[in-house]
Formats: C-alpha cells, sequence, structure tokens
C-alpha cells in the first residue's frame, strides 16, 4: 500500500511540474495548487475524529514568525495591486516597513520567540487570505487557550498548542511537492523571511524579471538558511 503522505507529495510535484513547465509565470500554478491543497484538507479535516480549535478572529498564530517561497510573495504582491487601493498598499507596506526593521535587528532565534504582528493581519483577519502562504495554511492548533498562552509567553517553547499529526504531515506533503516542482523547473527555491521578502518585491520592479529567469529573486531580503 502506497504511503498517503508520500503519495500526496507525488501527485502534487508531478501535477505543479506539469503546469510550471507549460508556463513562465508560475502564479497560476501555485493559485491551482493551493486550490488543490485546501479542497485536500478539508476532505482530511472532515473525516478526522479530531477537529481544530481554529475559527475566525482567532489570530494568535498570525503573530508568529513566518517565512516564505519567493513565488508565494510573488503572488501576493499581484494580489495585493489587483484588489488593493493604492492608498491601503501604501499604508500596509508602512506597517511592513516597520516589522522589517524589527526583524532586521533580531536573530533567527530572537525572532522565533518574538511577536510581531503580521502587517496583512486586519481586523484580526487575514486581508490575503486566499493567497496565504503555505506555512501559513499549514498552521492549526487543537487548543485555543495553549494558543492564548504561546501568545502572551512566546518565549515559552514547552507550550503545545496541539496539531492533528496526519493533516500536519498531509499539507507538510502537499507543501514539499510543489516547491519539489519549482526547483525542478528552474525556479527560485529559496526561503526568505516574509516582511522583508515582501517589501522588496514592491520596491525593486527586476525582482519578478529574476525569478522569471531562475535566478536569486530578492536580494535585500532576509534569506532563511535551513
Amino acid at each position: 500500500m502506497t504511503d498517503p503522505f508520500q503519495a500526496a507529495a507525488l501527485d502534487e510535484y508531478q501535477k505543479a511540474t506539469a503546469q510550471l513547465e507549460s508556463r513562465r509565470d508560475p502564479a497560476t500554478a501555485l493559485q491551482k495548487s493551493y486550490t488543490r491543497y485546501d479542497t485536500l484538507i478539508a476532505r482530511a479535516m472532515e473525516a478526522s475524529p479530531i477537529k481544530p480549535a481554529c475559527k475566525a478572529g482567532c489570530a494568535f498564530c498570525c503573530h508568529y514568525k513566518v517565512e516564505v517561497r519567493a513565488h508565494e510573495i510573488l503572488l501576493i504582491k499581484d494580489y495585493m495591486n489587483k484588489t488593493w487601493s493604492e492608498e491601503k498598499i501604501t499604508a500596509v507596506l508602512a506597517d511592513v516597513e516597520a516589522n522589517a526593521a524589527i526583524i532586521r535587528t533580531l536573530s533567527p532565534e530572537q525572532h522565533l520567540v518574538t511577536n510581531i504582528k503580521c502587517a496583512l493581519l486586519q481586523d484580526n483577519q487575514c486581508s490575503i487570505y486566499p493567497v496565504r502562504p503555505f506555512r501559513c495554511r499549514n498552521f492549526h492548533s487543537t487548543d485555543a487557550n495553549a494558543c492564548e498562552q504561546s501568545h502572551g509567553d512566546p518565549g515559552n517553547m514547552d507550550i503545545a498548542t496541539g496539531m492533528i499529526e496526519d493533516i500536519a504531515m498531509l499539507a507538510d506533503a502537499h507543501t514539499q511537492g510543489f516547491e519539489a516542482a519549482a526547483e525542478h523547473t528552474g525556479r527560485d527555491n529559496r526561503v526568505y523571511d516574509f516582511s522583508t521578502a515582501l517589501l522588496e518585491a514592491f520596491s525593486d520592479k527586476s525582482a519578478t524579471k529574476r525569478h522569471q529567469r531562475g535566478k536569486k529573486t530578492f536580494q535585500q531580503a532576509i534569506e532563511v538558511i535551513l
């Protein structure tokens, strides 16, 4: 019997590879991958006897350190440009810049245990929810009280917010399938800090061209070394 997680990763890798090879711009392929992801996880959640405690308006996790790939940031930029006013983009980017300034003073370890409200969290809701990165999609909790405790004491790594193991593994498998496809097709598959990468995506018009050419997309953003 095929391992369900391995099967999920392979299935996404094959579908994403075909779509990425047929298009120069990976945005459409990533959006389709997100749709497949949402369907996959919704079915798994429905079948799971354990349910997440997450609900709209609960945003403790939106203060956590977030890491992204270049294709995710560029899709977010496109979404903001297409659906937001210039005034809203300018206001939010000011908050992104403020976050980036703080993050640049922190070591990766310090960032991990420091609460920084995501600049895209508006009225306690994710303002880019349809195109939120895989890392944000993958996070869930079975204990809202533990999330609140962790938010109140971010340096305490012993607080377990609880995740549904099979769901988390399935989500990671799908994510890894797309990331492997992006790397296989010559895309920049480096990992970047969310805030500094988003800021550069808007400030450097050459970032998209570098990504299309398979080069390092962001030159000034913090690169996360795994």
